[in-house]
C-alpha cells in the first residue's frame, strides 16, 4: 500500500475511533433488551410492541446477507394479525408503524434500513406520548441501531437518556451524535447535540464543561449561518454567565440572543422568562412580575413548570397570594422531570417572601429530594441552602416570638380566668 494511501486509511481509521460506540444499557436498566417494555405497557399491545422491538434489534444485529432465513416463513403473516387484534382503533399512527417494522419479519432482506429506523422513532413517539418513557427510550436506540450513520436518532437518544438522568449514557450519544454529525456535515445536529451536553453539564453543576460545549456550538451556528441556533446558544450563555456570578456578560449574551431571535421566534417567550427571572434574582420584582405572567402560557409545555416556579417566585414578592397560590396549585400537576426541582426552589423563595415558611420549608425539600434523584447539583445545593435560612428564620422567629410574648401570655391567661368566670356567672341572653 502506497505510503500516502497508508496515511489515509490510518487517519480515517483514528476519526471513526474517535465516535463512540452505542451505549445500550445503564446501571438501572431491568436486565435483557425491551423487558422494560413489558413492565410499562401490561397489555396485548406491549407484547406486540415486545415482539416488534426484538425482531428489529436481531435483524440489525445480523448481516445483510445473512438475514434471509432469519424469521420462519409465516412470521410476517403472524405479526400482521397480532397489530390487528392489539393496537386500539384511535392509535392508527402507531398501527401504520408497527406494519412497516413488520417488514423486518416478512421480508428481511428488502426492507429499508432507513424506513425501520423512521417507524422506530414514530413509535417512540407515541409511547412518549403515553407517559412510557423507557418504551420509547428503548425504540429509540432501535432506530439508532438500524441506522448507525444517522446523527439525529444518536442525538434523541442523548437527549432522552439524559432527561431520564442516565447521564452516562447521554454522554455517550451525545458525543457520538457529535461525531457522526461532524462526519457526514449535519450541522444542525451537530449543534444541538453540543447545546444538549451543556444543558447536561448545567444541570449537574459542572459549568465550564458546560461553558466550552455552548461556545463550540455558538461558534459552529455562526460560521454555518444557522442563525436560529445561534439564538439558542447565546440564550444559554446568557443563563449559564448569571449563574456563574458574571452578570455584565450574561446580560451581553441576552442582548445578543434578542437580535438573533428577532420579535416573531416562538423562542422569545422563553428568553423573555430567562431575563425576568434574571430580573428577580437582583431583586427587580416589579419588571419581572408581568413579563412572567405574560409568557407562563406561551412557553413549551416541557418548559411551562419551570414557568410556573418562576411566577411563584415573583407573585411571592409582589404579595400577590392569589398567583402564588395559583401557581402552586398548577406547578403540583408536574409529577417530575427536567428542571421541576428548580421551579419547587422558586415556589420556596416565594413562600419565605410571603412569610409562609412551614410551606417554603416543604417546598425546597421537595425541591433537595427531586434534585438528589435527578443528580441535578446545582439546584440541590440550592435547595439546601434554601432549608438552613428557613430554618434558621423560623428558629429566630420561635426566639423573637418567645421574647415579646411571654409577659403578655402571662397576662392574658389571668385576664381570661376572669372573663370565663365573669360569663359562667352571667345569665344566658343578659
Amino acid at each position: 500500500m502506497p505510503q500516502d494511501q497508508e496515511r489515509a486509511s490510518g487517519a480515517e481509521v483514528k476519526r471513526r475511533w474517535r465516535i463512540p460506540p452505542p451505549l445500550l444499557r445503564d446501571a438501572e436498566s431491568p436486565g435483557p433488551e425491551g423487558l422494560s417494555v413489558l413492565g410499562e405497557i401490561r397489555s396485548e399491545l406491549g407484547a406486540v410492541l415486545w415482539k416488534t422491538l426484538r425482531s428489529v434489534l436481531l435483524w440489525a444485529e445480523v448481516a445483510p446477507g445473512d438475514r434471509k432465513d432469519l424469521f420462519s416463513a409465516d412470521a410476517g403473516e403472524q405479526r400482521m394479525l397480532d397489530i390487528l387484534s392489539a393496537v386500539p382503533s384511535d392509535a392508527e399512527d402507531l398501527k401504520d408503524s408497527l406494519e412497516v417494522l413488520a417488514g423486518v419479519v416478512s421480508d428481511p432482506e428488502r426492507v429499508d434500513p432507513e424506513a425501520v429506523g423512521l417507524a422506530c422513532h414514530r413509535v417512540a413517539g407515541w409511547a412518549e406520548g403515553a407517559d412510557a418513557h423507557r418504551t420509547s427510550l428503548e425504540f429509540l436506540q432501535a432506530a439508532a441501531i438500524s441506522c448507525p450513520a444517522n446523527a439525529r436518532f444518536a442525538l434523541a437518544i442523548g437527549r432522552a437518556t439524559r432527561d431520564l438522568t442516565q447521564y452516562s449514557r447521554a454522554e455517550a450519544w451525545l458525543h457520538r451524535a457529535v461525531g457522526l454529525a461532524r462526519q457526514s456535515k449535519d450541522w444542525e445536529t451537530y449543534v444541538r447535540a453540543y447545546l444538549g451536553h451543556g444543558k447536561m453539564m448545567l444541570r449537574r453543576g459542572a459549568l465550564p464543561a458546560a461553558r466550552r460545549s455552548y461556545v463550540k456550538a455558538l461558534r459552529r451556528s455562526v460560521r454555518q449561518g444557522l442563525r436560529e441556533l445561534e439564538a439558542l446558544a447565546l440564550q444559554d450563555l446568557f443563563i449559564l454567565e448569571d449563574k456563574a456570578g458574571n452578570p455584565e456578560k450574561s446580560l451581553d449574551y441576552a442582548r445578543r440572543a434578542l437580535a438573533a431571535f428577532g420579535t416573531d421566534h416562538e423562542g422569545l417567550p422563553h428568553l423573555a422568562h430567562d431575563i425576568a427571572v434574571f430580573w428577580m434574582q437582583r431583586g427587580d420584582f416589579e419588571h419581572a412580575f408581568p413579563i412572567l405572567r405574560e409568557t407562563v402560557d406561551r412557553v413549551k409545555d416541557s418548559c411551562r413548570g419551570i414557568a410556573l416556579g418562576s411566577i411563584a417566585r415573583a407573585a411571592g414578592h409582589m404579595e400577590d397570594e392569589n398567583a402564588y397560590d395559583w401557581a402552586v396549585a398548577e406547578l403540583d400537576r408536574w409529577w417530575d422531570g427536567p428542571g421541576i426541582a428548580d421551579a419547587w426552589a422558586e415556589v420556596a423563595r416565594g413562600a419565605v417572601a410571603l412569610g409562609r415558611l412551614d410551606q417554603a420549608g416543604d417546598a425546597a425539600r421537595r425541591a433537595e429530594t427531586m434534585a438528589r434523584r435527578r443528580g441535578e447539583n446545582l439546584v440541590r445545593f440550592e435547595a439546601e441552602a434554601l432549608l438552613d435560612s428557613i430554618r434558621a428564620e423560623q428558629q429566630a422567629m420561635a426566639q423573637r416570638s418567645a421574647a415579646t410574648t411571654t409577659p403578655a401570655s402571662q397576662g392574658a391567661d389571668e385576664l381570661a380566668r376572669e372573663l370565663l368566670r365573669s360569663l359562667q356567672g352571667q345569665p344566658v341572653g343578659h
